[in-house]
């Protein structure tokens, strides 16, 4: 156990260390200890550029995905979802999470220019939307598996309409699969490199990263992928808190 932990979590404390290293390149052990390159990462204009566009793309791919993914589920589980090809419908759905990132690139790169989209901030929200949706939409069926539908019969039987029944009694009940769909598609999105490698302009913050470190290579690298991952780790606590949580019902009112 303790070999298997050294293994997932060493690099990362490499990566910890030569982040606050006192030397001018990246290398281990480090010199001395040092929070210059914490600062020289913050005060970097290209990363501080290349931060900004990573999040409006996130969030812009975030809400297509979940929209998407949550409007599929809906479609799968309720009502007249509950067909004879519902499990092929749903593998065709999930198909994207099987094909390797740099396939899916060299695929979506022409399909993005046919539809008059250059590599860009549209080019790559599809992109990250296309894997982002297979994402929300098992994980909004996961919260479905929990539904019972008695639940509709029941609220109709109050004199609940269909949509008002859907935004008073179903949503809350799934609103954990969506909000955990929403973290996780925000998270691939603002990580993701094998797809913005084809899509964008390599101005999203992960490739800013690999570009300064294939060029310059000083520990500011490191210290801006610690500071992602405290942005990950802080979205998991987030994810755990909603997972723990339990949705509620109102239909009066």
């Amino acid at each position: 156990m303790a070999l298997v932990l050294l293994f997932l979590l060493g690099p990362l404390l490499i990566a910890i260390a030569v982040a606050f290293s006192s030397g001018e390149r990246i290398g281990f052990p480090p010199p001395g200890l040092s929070l210059r390159w914490f600062a020289d990462a913050l005060g970097n204009e290209q990363f501080r550029d290349a931060a900004a566009r990573s999040l409006w793309v996130a969030l812009a791919a975030t809400v297509i995905s979940v929209v998407a993914g949550t409007g599929a589920a809906v479609a799968l589980t309720q009502g007249q979802g509950r067909f004879a090809g519902r499990a092929w419908v749903q593998a065709f759905i999930m198909l994207p999470l099987a094909i390797p990132g740099i396939v899916l690139g060299l695929a979506l790169l022409p399909t993005a220019i046919m539809l008059g989209l250059r590599p860009g901030f549209w080019a790559t929200v599809l992109g990250h939307a296309v894997v982002g949706i297979p994402y929300s939409a098992y994980l909004v069926l996961a919260a479905f598996a929990q539904y019972d539908p008695a639940l509709d019969r029941a609220s109709a039987s109050l004199g609940v309409g269909p949509w008002r029944s859907f935004l008073r009694v179903t949503l809350p009940l799934i609103r954990p699969g969506i909000v955990s769909a929403a973290i996780c598609t925000f998270l691939l999105s603002f990580d993701n490199v094998a797809l913005s490698l084809f899509l964008s302009r390599g101005d999203t913050l992960p490739l800013r990263l690999m570009q300064h470190i294939q060029f310059t290579a000083t520990p500011a690298v490191a210290a801006a992928s610690v500071m992602l991952v405290l942005l990950s780790l802080g979205a998991m606590l987030m994810l755990g808190r909603v997972l723990r949580g339990r949705g509620t019902i109102r239909i009066a009112g």
